[in-house]
């Protein structure tokens, strides 16, 4: 349980509004965060105005993302699904969002093509990932070793944002 939680306190999740702080999200513009989770980045950019889409493969964390939404006064749709397999059609979105979820996706090529697939020409890919060499890649490293090898480990930190063009 210790390491579960070093694992998870050790994520710099103030880097949310750091991503949201590279891309403009204006009053009615469509937002997709992939990984939702509890919908940290869905609810920071539905209060900048955005129609947003939370989507996890886990559903289990949107009682507790539509509870938060509530508080917040803000409306998120939340959609169970998987980021290899977007359920959007072409250029949905004008921004497609992740933070520390597709890195654990196992083909990074398949789910960075679904990120582009359905973000609009011009709109902004931002992803936020944990770096190998940072305190998160250590600790993968030091449990790792007695786990089988996971089909990819993260390969970056990362907290930029990608025009679609």
């Amino acid at each position: 349980m210790d390491i579960h939680r070093a694992t998870w306190a050790a994520g710099n999740y103030a880097a949310v509004r750091d991503l949201l702080g590279r891309i403009t999200i204006t009053t009615g513009q469509d937002v997709l965060d992939v990984t939702t989770g509890t919908g940290n980045t869905a609810l920071a950019a539905a209060a900048a105005g955005a129609h947003v889409t939370g989507l996890d493969l886990t559903p289990e964390l949107f009682s507790t993302a539509r509870q938060r939404a509530a508080a917040a006064h803000v409306d998120v749709r939340w959609i169970e699904g998987d980021a290899e397999d977007l359920p959007f059609v072409n250029d949905t979105f004008d921004h497609v969002v992740s933070v520390f979820g597709v890195q654990f996706a196992p083909r990074h090529d398949v789910t960075a093509a679904e990120l582009v697939r359905v973000c609009r020409p011009g709109g902004d890919i931002g992803v936020i990932n944990w770096s190998p060499a940072g305190a998160i890649g250590e600790l993968f490293k030091i449990v790792g070793s007695d786990l089988p090898a996971p089909p990819r480990s993260p390969r970056r930190r990362h907290c930029g944002v990608a025009k679609h063009t």
